[in-house]
């Protein structure tokens, strides 16, 4: 009798994890990630706002460089519906719209890219996390040939709706004047995210 009575309590703790899981997945969350040189502002959300899943990821960031190079992305990521245990990754694409700071210099680019999270403790929502994204000669306009948005970071929770990351960006763009390559950031950088 004692462990039907068990057994029914660990379904309902089991019950209400997942659900507690499933409550976090598609909550709007804004980070602010700084370096030396760089500020990114970024707004997540569920892809429910347009009309698809909701564990989908909905983003839209802010980019500025010390040049004041500003960069605006969104993207649309959709989850991969693989059994990873704590690893979860989403891939889709991501349009960004680039000002450079010299004149005439701007670029256009879709790419298709991923983002990467493995879960290293939940009890501190210790992460290690990571994004990449390409966009090819063919998808990228305007005064380069391609771009490279790539990243990598550590999350720690700090409060119960805030999070703290530090880690590394490298965001480059191929320009077609002169042949060379438009590092808009190569460095460390650390950050908060809120999760309303």
């Amino acid at each position: 009798m004692r462990i039907h009575h068990l057994l029914i309590v660990a379904l309902a703790i089991a019950a209400s994890s997942t659900h507690a899981q499933e409550a976090e997945v598609g909550r709007p969350n804004a980070e602010i990630a700084l370096s030396n040189d760089t500020l990114q502002l970024k707004y997540m959300s569920g892809g429910d706002l347009v009309g698809v899943d909701r564990r989908s990821q909905l983003s839209a960031a802010f980019f500025l460089s010390e040049e004041r190079d500003i960069v605006l992305s969104g993207g649309l990521l959709f989850p991969a519906d693989l059994d990873l245990g704590r690893l979860s990754i989403l891939f889709g694409p991501q349009l960004y719209a680039a000002l450079l700071e010299e004149e005439n210099n701007d670029v256009m680019a879709m790419s298709v890219g991923t983002e990467m999270r493995f879960l290293l403790n939940r009890s501190m929502r210790l992460a290690v996390a990571g994004h990449a994204f390409y966009s090819p000669d063919i998808l990228t306009f305007g005064s380069a040939d391609n771009l490279t948005d790539l990243g990598a970071r550590l999350e720690l929770g700090v409060a119960p709706q805030l999070s703290a990351f530090g880690g590394m960006g490298w965001f480059e763009l191929d320009l077609t004047e002169g042949g060379g390559e438009g590092t808009l950031q190569e460095e460390q950088l650390v950050g908060f995210g809120d999760r309303f």
